[in-house]
Order: structure tokens, then C-alpha cells, then sequence
């Protein structure tokens, strides 16, 4: 009798080994970390020059679920880097926190019902050129959701087109948003008694998210959205366009160079005129960053 429920039990496990080897993954991840840095250094070094050190860390990390028509992706993106000239102060050359969760449902051929939240923030305080304080942690947060549908002709390309949109901006500091700085209106979105500001937005949104290998060893992902306000100043867009180029030299040496372009009609800047004048008003924010250094893929 022993020998019989020993032998059963040694079947099921068997089977279930088996099942769980057949069955496919309804899971996938990604993860991976990358640390960059530069230094120079003089002394008695004729031509001049400054002691230097830079530093960038990134964490990229992604978990897909699909099963039938369902699918379900999520991600994050972290970065932060610092630069210091030897007789200056560290100032921040990178902050930022990126996450998203989109779930999505076949409803016909490359076509998807989509809802998507996409949350952006930094880590550390931030200052301008002038050395004035204009940021910090949740201040700007941004969070967008979006439900609409999404087209994904292969594994390359989506575009998402959502008419049902909802932006949030929040500016956890009390002085940036009395200042109404990040589109806060002081007369309707401030919240003293709690110490910040909030705003929400309802309008259009989409979304375009193009990945490929360029060539190998070089990988290209761009993204680009787009979001305009149904009740202010509608056909005015606010942009963000990031495109990241990464090259793999070999098992542990990475490097990437990543352009960010950014525009929101309702973000006043301080820009230097052609004529030598300032003037305050929305335009183009740029970030064009390149690094190279130890890179670690760990899923």
C-alpha cells in the first residue's frame, strides 16, 4: 500500500512538473541598472582647467502580464545623476521618477480598449540658473489617466488615442505654488490649510511609443505625448518627446544618450531674448544627456 501512494504521489509531482514547464508564462520582466561617471583633475596643467566629477544612475524595470485578450504592462523609470566643479557646490545634471500601469483588452484585430495612469515626479530639490529654488519632490507630481484605444500593429509601435483624459498636477510646496509656478492658479488651486497646490486638467491625450534595433547592439525608444485641455485654450498642446539611443559595448560597459524636449502652454520661463532683454513665458525645455559606463541587466 505504501509503495502505491508513493508511487501516485510521485506521478502528480511529475505532472505538475511537467504542466508547469507546458503552460506558458504569463509574466515577462526586465530589469536593468546603470551607473556613469566622469572625473578630471589638474595640476600645474598649462592650458587651465577645473577639477571635476559627474555621476548618473538609471533603473529601468518592466512587468508584462498577458493571457488571452487580456493584457496588462507595467513600468518604471529612475534617474538621478550629480555634478560637482571643485570649488562650486553639487548641483543635480538628472532627476527623475517615471512610473506607469497599462491595462489593455482586445477588441478587434491590432486594436486595444486601453486605460492607462502615468505618474512623473523627481527625487531631490531643484534650482535655475540663478540659484533660486524651483522644485522639489511632488512639486511638480504629474499623473495622467487616460482611457481610450490603443493601436498596436506589431511589437514596434503603439499609439494610444484617448478623448477621455484627465491630468493632474500637484505643487507640494506652498511658496512654488503661491508663485504659480507649473500652471497653478493661485485665485482656484491653492490649498493653504494643507500647504499646497492641485490642479486637474480634462482634455485629449495620446500616445506614441516606438521601440526598434537600429542596428546590433543599438537600440532606439522614442516616446512622444500629447495632451491638450478641453476647457482652456483648447488646441493649445503640451508636448513631451523623449527618444533614447542605448549601446551595448559588451556584458558590463553600456552607453546611452537621451534627449527630453518638453513644452506646456501653461509653464512660464524666464528666457533670455535675442536683443539681450528677459521675458517670462512658455517655451521649449530641453535636456540632451550622454553617458557611458556599467550597465547590469538583471532579469
Amino acid at each position: 500500500m505504501k509503495k502505491i501512494v508513493t508511487l501516485v504521489a510521485l506521478s502528480v509531482l511529475a505532472l505538475n512538473a511537467q504542466a508547469q514547464e507546458e503552460a506558458p508564462k504569463l509574466w515577462k520582466y526586465k530589469a536593468v541598472g546603470a551607473l556613469t561617471g566622469t572625473h578630471a583633475s589638474f595640476k600645474n596643467w598649462n592650458a587651465g582647467g577645473q577639477n571635476t566629477i559627474s555621476w548618473i544612475a538609471l533603473f529601468d524595470a518592466e512587468a508584462n502580464y498577458g493571457k488571452g485578450k487580456l493584457s496588462w504592462n507595467n513600468g518604471m523609470h529612475l534617474g538621478y545623476g550629480q555634478n560637482r566643479i571643485v570649488v562650486a557646490p553639487w548641483s543635480k545634471t538628472d532627476d527623475v521618477i517615471n512610473l506607469f500601469s497599462k491595462v489593455g483588452y482586445k477588441i478587434a484585430d491590432k486594436w486595444n480598449a486601453a486605460l492607462l495612469l502615468d505618474f512623473k515626479s523627481q527625487f531631490d530639490m531643484g534650482y535655475d540658473a540663478d540659484g533660486i529654488f524651483s522644485s522639489k519632490f511632488m512639486a511638480p507630481g504629474y499623473l495622467t489617466v487616460a482611457l481610450g484605444a490603443e493601436y498596436k500593429p506589431n511589437d514596434k509601435l503603439q499609439v494610444l488615442v484617448s478623448p477621455l483624459a484627465a491630468k493632474f498636477t500637484f505643487v507640494n510646496d506652498l511658496t512654488l505654488a503661491n508663485a504659480g509656478k507649473f500652471g497653478i492658479n493661485t485665485a482656484t488651486d491653492l490649498n493653504e490649510a494643507k500647504n499646497f497646490g492641485f490642479r486637474k486638467e480634462m482634455g485629449a491625450f495620446v500616445k506614441f511609443l516606438y521601440t526598434d534595433k537600429v542596428m546590433e547592439n543599438v537600440t532606439f525608444k522614442g516616446k512622444l505625448e500629447l495632451f491638450s485641455n478641453y476647457l482652456n485654450n483648447f488646441g493649445r498642446i503640451d508636448v513631451n518627446l523623449e527618444t533614447l539611443f542605448s549601446f551595448k559595448i559588451n556584458k558590463w560597459l553600456s552607453a546611452s544618450w537621451a534627449l527630453n524636449l518638453l513644452y506646456d502652454d501653461d509653464i512660464d520661463i524666464k528666457v533670455k531674448n535675442s536683443d539681450g532683454s528677459t521675458s517670462i513665458r512658455p517655451t521649449a525645455q530641453i535636456k540632451n544627456v550622454f553617458s557611458m559606463g556599467v550597465s547590469y541587466n538583471f532579469l
